[in-house]
């Protein structure tokens, strides 16, 4: 095969991978494609968590022998028992030849043990074509053993001036429709929405997915971390109105004793840490959601967190939804950040996409 060819059949396994999109979490995507002879004899993608992985399911479709043929897979075949047996083994047993990889497995318990697997039983590995699109495809999954912590997500909608509201907190609706279900395929994207009790109180919102063509493919809907020092959130707030859903309520240690006993639904589970000036320290929120598997969080707050997340440097893509309307100086900014003295002590993003939506600008960033 050919550079040329190797990139064409890594493409089509990505684009394969893409297939299994909102389903897979806390599990990568991942796409497979079997070809001998220049011909494709099989595809296969990751279709939702706990199902067959991509090699598995192009292997199981074919009834052509797949002895010579070569394997393009976006990701590291596993090489260990997880929810299915390990790839590694099919892909010998079938005495495939060629192994193409786009991307090295990030996981300690993979990471080019299944490549030197390969190579010990006589099969030909490549690796890095297409490298950097597979990690985009996954960018929390290896973000999370990269850095040790979930990859948190910001969006706002924000007039031109920067604006969440007016002075009277009057905020419905800046954005458009569309930019509003464009939210909702976001929030499918990842596997948990992180707020506040301020927020809760204040608007209580539903914060799930209510579009039905993406309720019909998504496995459950993302979980809720609640940041709540006081317990104050009420029993009968919208959030605890979606059924399925895991709701994970961080909260002050001494609540234990100092207040009054909340009756939650089974679903809510109560996480009791120590607070400083009743603030919750982000190690604290980050060990929690990794316990969990939450690797990929969407930030649904108002100023007083996303103040603190952004000066602690804690966001990793901001996404603004941008009206053009102009609310005004005593509106209240999106980001909540006292004015900076010195220029170099500006928060700095990458614009990764921008996009029309209706009368909005949609603006993709990632962290500088």
């Amino acid at each position: 095969m050919s550079k040329l060819d190797d990139i064409k059949f890594m493409t089509m396994a990505i684009e394969l991978a893409k297939k299994g999109n909102y389903r897979t979490h806390p599990n990568p995507l991942v796409g497979a494609v079997i070809v001998k002879d220049n011909k494709i004899l099989s595809k296969g993608f990751h279709r939702r968590f706990r199902g067959k992985h991509a090699e598995r399911e192009a292997i199981d479709k074919t009834k052509h022998s797949l002895n010579g043929a070569t394997m393009y897979v976006t990701l590291e075949p596993c090489c260990h028992h997880g929810n299915t047996p390990p790839c590694v083994d099919l892909i010998i047993k079938n005495k495939i030849s060629r192994v193409v990889i786009a991307s090295k497995d990030p996981n300690p318990l993979v990471n080019e043990k299944s490549i030197n697997k390969l190579k010990d039983n006589g099969i030909e590995v490549a690796t890095g074509i297409c490298e950097d699109e597979a990690i985009e495809l996954n960018k929390s999954f290896f973000y999370k053993f990269s850095h040790r912590k979930p990859y948190l997500r910001l969006k706002f909608g924000v007039s031109l001036d920067g604006k969440i509201a007016n002075q009277r907190k009057e905020s419905k609706w800046i954005t458009s429709i569309k930019s509003r279900k464009f939210v909702q395929s976001q929030r499918a994207e990842v596997n948990a929405i992180l707020t506040t009790s301020n927020t809760i109180i204040e608007d209580n919102p539903y914060m799930n997915i209510r579009d039905n063509k993406i309720t019909e493919l998504i496995a459950n809907q993302p979980a809720l971390i609640i940041l709540d020092s006081k317990l104050r959130v009420p029993c009968n707030s919208n959030i605890f109105k979606t059924k399925n859903r895991l709701v994970i309520i961080i909260t002050d240690i001494k609540n234990t004793t100092n207040s009054p006993i909340k009756t939650y639904k089974d679903n809510v589970i109560i996480k009791y840490v120590s607070t400083v000036n009743n603030k919750i320290s982000l190690r604290d929120v980050y060990d929690i959601a990794n316990t969990y598997n939450l690797n990929d969080i969407l930030v649904e707050c108002g100023g007083t967190l996303t103040k603190s997340l952004l000066k602690e440097n804690a966001i990793d893509e901001l996404t603004l939804y941008v009206a053009p309307k102009i609310i005004g100086q005593h509106g209240i900014n999106f980001s909540g950040i006292d004015a900076i003295k010195k220029l170099k002590e500006k928060i700095s993003f990458k614009i990764k996409n921008i996009l029309p939506i209706d009368n909005d600008l949609y603006i993709n960033m990632r962290k500088q």
